[in-house]
């Protein structure tokens, strides 16, 4: 082991010792003021971080005030440990780690990917390092992001994946809501907002909602083209709009089994509602550049980095690199769902960080260096300072996105199985394009969802409780 702990110890006596002897006891009482002080290296050592968003982990100087600060936390890191940071631009897998391990060289420590591209690779081949068993961190520490998060980084009951919680990295999700200001400003209508602060943002208003803002731009003069409502992708949206029915992926029966929670009279609903929009070509799946870069829809549905984000090289993709103004808000509940769902979720996409525990350095050592690297950036909080000061333009888009992200769902896509998701996937989308009935889209797939509740075993709820 390389890493070096010097101790000075100093004792300090500060009473002298005192006897009392009696005929039946003996007694000795010693005053000591014991002070340690340790100073942590790791000389001479090498830690490699690998990740497929090169530009995000070591932005160019100068492109941001958050990572400008990232730069110097690195930094800060290998002056007071005596190691150094490599940051590498790597696959979004575990193909090359794998490649090198069974070659016998020296690869990465840490990997930046989804579970499912290396997370599950790597595990599965027994190449992964749980957190329980690196000395020198708590993995459950909320530095390394909230639980449901990093559900997708527990296999077999064991914890692996890491999140870069308070970095210029804001959690990401599926299922927020954005509006164009700007637009709907500029057509007389008002915004989203005041449902919300009114209690209603409602379906049934939100449907009138979108019918008056199709309405105002075609007397504007927008083209057909133009649509009230775009969706990045309805696979995922479907999730949303159920769960603000009130609806949860798994439940547990009176019995106490765990069974398809969406296949009930709210999720029918749910689909059914969306059915009925898009026959109205007031919902549609236009994708994110209908919103971003042609502003050719109000409000769009998607995934929350578009709002979050503002990558280095490609800001006209993203809202913050916008000259226009946005908003953020929670979908609007239905009938069977109330001010208190979310929209958002978290799904198997979701990126961690891995341990690679054949790097060639000692898990210990990996363990001072992971501690180390993902504290806090800043006294103000990283990301959250981020999206509160520079990158929402209301206080009202940064109350609403902390709501979803202390609430966010969890759809268990990854433990249900891939086979079995783009099943009910397929089924929703078909009932939320209006090719099918919300009942028939749950007809089709309810045989598959009840196979996949009997092949899972259930860790979620009992490692967030």
């Amino acid at each position: 082991m390389k890493r070096i702990i010097s101790m000075i110890l100093s004792f300090i006596f500060l009473s002298s010792l005192v006897f009392t002897v009696s005929c039946a006891e003996e007694e000795e009482v010693f005053d000591m003021d014991f002070r340690s002080e340790y100073k942590v290296t790791l000389e001479g050592l090498t830690f490699k971080w690998g990740t497929g968003w090169l530009t995000q982990f070591y932005p160019n100087e100068g492109f941001s005030l958050v990572g400008d600060n990232m730069r110097a936390h690195y930094r800060k890191i290998e002056e007071d440990l005596g190691c150094k940071i490599e940051i590498l631009a790597w696959e979004d897998g575990g193909r090359r780690i794998l490649q090198d391990v069974a070659a016998g060289m020296k690869t990465i420590d840490l990997c930046d990917s989804h579970a499912t591209n290396a997370g599950i690779e790597l595990y599965k081949a027994g190449v992964l390092a749980a957190l329980e068993d690196i000395p020198n961190i708590n993995g459950y520490d909320e530095k390394y992001g909230p639980m449901r998060f990093r559900q997708y980084g527990i296999f077999d009951g064991k914890l692996y994946g890491l999140y870069q919680y308070l970095w210029d990295f804001p959690p990401e999700f599926a299922g927020l809501m954005t509006f164009n200001v700007d637009l709907l400003s500029s057509l007389g209508l008002p915004l989203p907002y005041e449902y919300v602060e009114n209690g209603t943002w409602t379906w049934a208003n939100y449907k009138d909602y979108l019918i008056s803002i199709d309405s105002a731009a075609q007397n504007a003069g927008y083209d057909k083209s133009f649509v009230p409502h775009t969706a990045q992708g309805h696979a995922r949206d479907v999730f949303s709009w159920m769960f603000m029915n009130g609806c949860e992926v798994v439940e547990k029966d009176a019995g106490g089994n765990y069974v398809f929670g969406l296949d009930t009279p709210a999720g029918i609903a749910a689909l059914d509602y969306l059915n009925d929009l898009a026959k109205l070509d007031l919902y549609l799946e236009n994708g994110t550049d209908a919103f971003i870069k042609d502003q050719n829809a109000a409000i769009m549905t998607s995934e929350s980095y578009f709002a979050t984000h503002f990558n280095e090289g490609n800001e006209t993709g993203y809202l913050p690199g916008q000259p226009w103004i946005y908003g953020v808000v929670n979908y609007p509940y239905g009938p069977d769902g109330d001010e208190n769902c979310v929209s958002g979720f978290v799904h198997k996409g979701r990126r961690l960080n891995w341990v690679n525990a054949y790097s060639g350095n000692e898990l210990s050592d990996i363990g001072i260096f992971l501690d180390r690297l993902f504290e806090p950036i800043d006294e103000e909080g990283g990301w959250k300072s981020s999206l509160s000061y520079s990158v929402f333009h209301d206080e009202r888009d940064y109350d609403a996105y902390l709501k979803i992200l202390e609430n966010v769902n969890y759809n268990h896509d990854l433990s249900m199985g891939v086979d079995t998701y783009s099943k009910l996937e397929e089924a929703f989308v078909r009932a939320a394009t209006g090719r099918r009935t919300g009942a028939e889209a749950f007809d089709a797939i309810r045989s598959v969802a009840k196979e996949a509740m009997n092949n899972v075993t259930w860790v979620y709820e009992d490692l967030v409780d």
